[in-house]
């Protein structure tokens, strides 16, 4: 009888513990799926000086600022690589590297903007749709991610 407990004690522990790792974004599941589809699609179009995403990314051209090829990578990695990655695999530690991620993007996407607003005033620079779709698709990213990892379970495995 003991050992059937002790037994029952462990699976339970490794239940709870599988479950604490895990997230639930319910409803923002397929909003945040549907966020990182227009982020793809906004790849595509002109990002900054006329260039799409793949030109900024590889960094041949110098007319393009650091902060422009910054705020790319971040769309990538963290808009379309970790959210997708945290909304297949459920995983709290996905989830809130993809939060952080696509919040700081969010911020470097404004300092983009603004310095490519700047440059274009002075007669340099030109800022394309697609910089300002992906901007606002990681505003969009930002909000969902926040509620989904600050309402992660507080359970916490606890040793036997």
């Amino acid at each position: 009888m003991s050992d059937d407990i002790s037994l029952l004690r462990r699976e339970l522990a490794a239940i709870e513990a599988k479950v604490a790792r895990e997230v639930d974004p319910r409803g923002r599941g397929p909003v945040i799926a549907a966020a990182v589809a227009v982020l793809l699609i906004a790849l595509a179009a002109p990002q900054v000086d006329g260039l799409r995403a793949w030109h900024v990314l590889a960094g041949g051209h110098h007319e393009v600022a650091a902060l422009a090829r910054l705020f790319t990578w971040f769309v990538v990695v963290f808009g379309i690589g970790m959210s997708a990655l945290a909304v297949w695999t459920r995983r709290w530690m996905f989830a809130w590297i993809a939060m952080a991620g696509v919040t700081v993007g969010t911020v470097l996407g404004l300092l983009t903007y603004w310095s490519q607003h700047a440059a274009r005033v002075s007669g340099t620079g030109s800022i394309g749709y697609g910089l300002l779709v992906e901007w606002a698709a990681m505003a969009v990213l930002a909000v969902l991610w926040i509620p989904v990892v600050a309402g992660r379970s507080n359970l916490m495995p606890t040793r036997p």
